[in-house]
């Protein structure tokens, strides 16, 4: 004789669904599954595309440190940096390991100045009108006015 496994609050009970309701509720379970595989794949998505941002915006930075390092390098050099980036790349002046490298940023630099015709600035003092004499002589000594009588002096 076959034993009988139910309570006997399940034997008062009607039955509650039918046999097409017991199907549907298998593939709402399948659904339900399904929902929380999709809901994991959206959160790995998610988690990724929140990397790929991070990832981007330290990349960014990265390259702004770069360009602050060649800017300051150009103005050493006595070169506006928008000449540089001009006839320049970051890649072209950038090592493998991100690092700037200095050599190829003073080839650069020259390679613009070429390229642009901007001369190097002088060595030296700058005076100017240095070496330029007066057009005209003064017109009177005024030291020998200082002490010459009123009546003799040229403005008086």
């Amino acid at each position: 004789m076959p034993e009988n496994t139910d309570t006997p609050d399940d034997l008062e009970a009607p039955p509650t669904e039918t046999p097409e309701a017991a199907a549907d509720t298998t593939t709402s379970a399948d659904d339900a599954a399904d929902t929380g595989g999709n809901r994991e794949a959206a959160r790995f998505r998610v988690e990724r595309n929140q990397a790929r941002a991070e990832r981007d915006a330290a990349i960014a930075q990265v390259q702004a440190l770069q360009r602050s390092i060649i800017d300051g390098l150009c103005e050493n050099a006595a070169v506006q940096p928008r000449a540089l980036w001009l006839t320049t790349e970051l890649s072209d002046l950038v090592n493998d390991d991100g690092t700037v490298d200095r050599t190829a940023v003073n080839a650069a630099i020259e390679k613009a100045r070429q390229e642009l015709g901007i001369h190097p600035v002088a060595k030296g003092a700058y005076v100017p009108n240095a070496g330029k004499m007066p057009t005209t002589p003064p017109a009177t000594d005024r030291w020998a006015d200082a002490f010459s009588p009123k009546n003799r002096r040229a403005n008086g």
